[in-house]
C-alpha cells in the first residue's frame, strides 16, 4: 500500500506538469519565455498568418478587424493592430483583462522594436500571454500585430484536471484499501479460521478426545479437507472405542477363564490328594476318582482351545482350509461318531436330510465340526431331565444348505435370545454347575459361519426347547 501510494502521488505530479507544458504553461518557477504558445494562440496565429501572406491590408479594414477580433474572443484573445506608431484597432476585449497587467501590454505595444519577420512571445503572468507579429503593408510600411491570450479559463481546467486526477488518484486508493481489506477478510475467513479450526481439532485428539464434530465450511478444497479430516476423527474414535471394547472382552475373558480353570483345577487338586492320602480303599473308588480327574483336565482343554481360538479370531489370522464336501455325508459321518457316546449319556440323537445328495457346499472339515459341536454341547448344558432329544436335520434351500440342531430342553426366554451368540454370554448368572460352558462356544461358532459367508440364528421357547439354524452356501462346482 505504501509503494502505491509513492507511485499514485508520482503519477499524479507528472501528469500535472505535463499537461502544463502540453497546453502551453510552463513551470512557475521558469522565467523563460514559454516554449510553445498557448493552443488558442497558435491557433489563431494559423489563421492571420494566411492573411499576412495574401492580404495584409485587411488589417487596416475596421469590419475585417473586428471580425477577426470576434473569432479570436471565443478563445479568449484580443486583436491589437499597429501602424508605425498609430493603433490601428484596439479589442475591446481588452477590457477584461487585469489593470495591472494592462498598463505592461500597453507599454509594450508602444515600443515597437520588431523587425520585419521577427516574431515575440511575451509571458504576462501565469495566465496571460502576448504574442507579436510583424506585418508590411501593401505602402511599404510597417506594423505589428498584438495578439494577447488570457488564460484564466485554461488555467482554471488545468485545476480542475490536477483536482480530478488527484480525486481519482485518492479514489482508486481507498478502493484499493477497500479491496485490499475485503480479500484478507476473506482469507482469514475462508483459509486462516479453517485452519486455526483444524489446529485445535488436532489439539484435541492430541489429548484424546474424539467427542466433536468438524462442519466443513465450503464445498471447495478446504471443505474436501476438512471431510478428510472428520472421517478421520471418525474412524479414530471408533478404533479407540473397539480397543476399550476388546480390553474389556479381554479382561472379561481374563476372569471368566481364570473361575473355569480354577474350578477343575481345584477338584483335580482334591482327588489327587485324596488317591494319595489313601482315601479310596476299594479299586470302584479309585477308578471314580480318576475319572472325576479325566473328565475335569478334559474340561481344562476345551477352555485353553477356545482361548486359543478366541486370540486367533480378535489378531484376525486366516485359518481356514476352504473345500467342496457333501454336506449330506458329512453329517452323516458326525452323527454316526456321536450317537454311541450319547446313547451312554442316555441321550438320544437323531439325524433328518431334506437334501440333494449331488449338492456341495465350500467348508472347512475342521471348523464346521467344531460348531456342531459347540451348538450340541450348549444344548446338552441345558437339556431336560426327562429324554433328552438332540435332532440334526439337513434342509436344502435356495443356492444354500441350512441345518437345524433341535433339542427338546428347557428353552431360552425371548428376552434374552438374542444374546446368546454374545461372547462371554451366559444364562446361568450363578455360574451353578448344571451349566459346565465358557459363554464362548455359540460365540465361536457364529464367528466360523459367518466367515463361511453364512448366517445362523435361535428360536426357543420356554420349557418346550431351543432350535440353533445356520446356513452353508453351496458351491459353484458340482459333485460328479
Amino acid at each position: 500500500i505504501l509503494i502505491t501510494i509513492v507511485l499514485l502521488i508520482g503519477v499524479s505530479l507528472i501528469i500535472t506538469e505535463k499537461s502544463r507544458e502540453f497546453i502551453g504553461f510552463p513551470s512557475s518557477d521558469d522565467q523563460r519565455q514559454p516554449p510553445i504558445l498557448n493552443r488558442a494562440l497558435l491557433r489563431a496565429d494559423r489563421i492571420i498568418m494566411k492573411t499576412i501572406e495574401s492580404e495584409p491590408d485587411q488589417f487596416l479594414n475596421i469590419d475585417y478587424l473586428s471580425q477577426i477580433d470576434n473569432f479570436l474572443n471565443s478563445f479568449n484573445t484580443a486583436l491589437i493592430v499597429k501602424k508605425e506608431n498609430n493603433i490601428v484597432y484596439f479589442s475591446p476585449f481588452m477590457a477584461e483583462i487585469d489593470a495591472n497587467h494592462q498598463a505592461f501590454l500597453e507599454q509594450r505595444i508602444n515600443i515597437s522594436q520588431i523587425s520585419q519577420g521577427e516574431s515575440d512571445i511575451v509571458r504576462v503572468s501565469d495566465t496571460l500571454f502576448m504574442k507579436t507579429i510583424p506585418i508590411s503593408f501593401t505602402d511599404n510600411t510597417n506594423g505589428s500585430l498584438f495578439l494577447i491570450n488570457d488564460a484564466t479559463t485554461a488555467s482554471q481546467e488545468l485545476q480542475a484536471f490536477k483536482n480530478s486526477v488527484i480525486y481519482i488518484l485518492i479514489s482508486f486508493l481507498i478502493i484499493m484499501i477497500i479491496i485490499n481489506t475485503l480479500i484478507t477478510f476473506l482469507l482469514s475467513k475462508q483459509i486462516v479460521n479453517p485452519i486455526i479450526r483444524l489446529k485445535n481439532a488436532a489439539q484435541q485428539i492430541q489429548k484424546g478426545d474424539y467427542n466433536f464434530q468438524l462442519q466443513a465450511p465450503s464445498k471447495d478444497e478446504i471443505g474436501a479437507l476438512f471431510e478428510s479430516f472428520e472421517e478421520a476423527r471418525k474412524q479414530l474414535k471408533k478404533s479407540e472405542e473397539t480397543q476399550k471394547k476388546y480390553e474389556q472382552s479381554r479382561n472379561e475373558l481374563i476372569t471368566n477363564i481364570s473361575h473355569d480353570l480354577k474350578t477343575p483345577i481345584t477338584t483335580i487338586k482334591g482327588y489327587l490328594e485324596g488317591i494319595r492320602d489313601g482315601v479310596p480303599k476299594s479299586k470302584e473308588k479309585q477308578e471314580k476318582y480318576l475319572e472325576t480327574i479325566y473328565q475335569n483336565a478334559v474340561h481344562m482343554e476345551s477352555l485353553i482351545e477356545d482361548l486359543f481360538l478366541l486370540s486367533k479370531f480378535d489378531l484376525d489370522q486366516s485359518f481356514y482350509q476352504f473345500e467342496n464336501i457333501n454336506i449330506k455325508e458329512y453329517l452323516a459321518d458326525c452323527y454316526e461318531e456321536l450317537q454311541f457316546d450319547f446313547q451312554e449319556k442316555g441321550i438320544k440323537l437323531e439325524y433328518r436330510v431334506h437334501y440333494d445328495e449331488n449338492k456341495l457346499v465350500k467348508v472347512d472339515r475342521q471348523q464346521l465340526k467344531r460348531v456342531i459341536l459347540n451348538i450340541i454341547n450348549n444344548a446338552i448344558n441345558y437339556k431336560s431331565t426327562g429324554n433328552p432329544i438332540i435332532e440334526m436335520i439337513l434342509t436344502e434351500k435356495e443356492e444354500e444348505a441350512q441345518i437345524e440342531i433341535r433339542d427338546n430342553g428347557i428353552g431360552v426366554p425371548d428376552d434374552i435370545l438374542d444374546k446368546i451368540f454374545e461372547r462371554f454370554y451366559k444364562e446361568d448368572k450363578s455360574r451353578s454347575n448344571r451349566s459346565g460352558g465358557t459363554g464362548l462356544g455359540l460365540y465361536i461358532a457364529r464367528k466360523i459361519i459367518l466367515d463361511h459367508g453364512g448366517s445362523i440364528w435361535a428360536k426357543s421357547q420356554v420349557g418346550s426347547g431351543t432350535s440353533i439354524f445356520f446356513t452353508l452356501p453351496e458351491a459353484r462346482e458340482n459333485k460328479i
